[in-house]
């Protein structure tokens, strides 16, 4: 084992497969990862465009909602009840709405590195539209001629406006808190990355063995597991406990080779040893249960 090698040549980005990412600092959404040769992120110009589009495309799809269950509930409601245009509008604007969002969160990530960054990027745009589509609706039932104290009593005919009120105030409410956090999500994201960033450049490389656990979470279809990762360095045997998450096809027999890039401040960041021959265990193992 070496004591400082020289970094390899740095795959081309889009021939890296992140999957399995390692962390000895964080577990679930907050691993975070950076292609080789890729700069720690900024959130670019062209992510901070499309979230404004994704906050309309939100906010006019929960607005038509709003008017098709108004117009279904009350006769008296401002927008014609009955008509299938505004409900087929609505089925596109919801569509094209989860397009865009999909769009956003995946780029978010992508650039990113860290799947909790990149749905707060996402969903804030989200519930900001939901909010304001949700008040706007809310707003054209009480134009009706219903008034608030016969939403709050449950007359009949003013359905529309309760959950209208209703779906803006938790959206509002489940907007704040990640708007609040949203900054400090951020902030985190890019530290992780140049720590990676620092580690690769300047950091000791050292050549180390995965020892798999068992799996702790699952992150929609893909597990996380408890790791041990042991490697040898001119002080001695150290061993190193983190996490590992991946997808079920992805996770590399126990064993495998890794390499673990270190420096004196204490920070570690471990990648599976591309220069190998590596193997995976079979899909089906670490496949979820139905």
């Amino acid at each position: 084992m070496t004591d400082a090698v020289a970094p390899r040549d740095a795959t081309p980005t889009e021939a890296w497969e992140h999957r399995p990412m390692f962390s000895a600092t964080d577990k679930g959404s907050r691993i975070t990862w950076l292609a080789p040769g890729r700069s720690p992120a900024r959130v670019t110009p062209r992510l901070w465009a499309t979230a404004p589009l994704c906050l309309v495309a939100w906010a006019v799809a929960t607005a038509a909602g709003s008017s098709v269950l108004c117009g279904a509930t009350s006769t008296e409601c401002t927008v014609a009840a009955g008509q299938g245009w505004l409900i087929g509008a609505a089925l596109v604007l919801g569509y094209l709405a989860v397009l865009a969002t999909v769009d956003l969160g995946e780029r978010a990530q992508d650039h990113l590195g860290q799947r909790r960054a990149a749905s707060m990027f996402y969903l804030a745009p989200l519930l900001t539209g939901v909010t304001v589509g949700a008040a706007v609706g809310a707003d054209l039932a009480l134009g009706a001629d219903q008034r608030v104290s016969q939403v709050l009593d449950g007359v009949p005919g003013t359905e529309a406006a309760l959950v209208s009120a209703v779906v803006a105030v938790l959206a509002a409410l489940w907007g704040v808190v990640v708007l609040v956090r949203l900054p400090g999500a951020l902030r985190h994201a890019r530290r992780r990355q140049e720590t990676i960033a620092r580690l690769r450049r300047d950091g000791q490389r050292y050549t180390g063995r995965v020892r798999l656990g068992d799996v702790r979470i699952w992150l929609h279809n893909d597990p996380e597991l408890a790791v041990t990762i042991t490697y040898r360095s001119p002080a001695g045997s150290h061993e190193v406990a983190g996490w590992m998450r991946t997808s079920p096809d992805r996770v590399p027999k126990d064993g495998s080779r890794v390499v673990v890039l270190t420096d004196l401040r204490g920070a570690v960041h471990v990648e599976l040893d591309g220069d190998g021959d590596v193997s995976f265990e079979p899909p089906e193992r670490y496949a979820p249960s139905e």
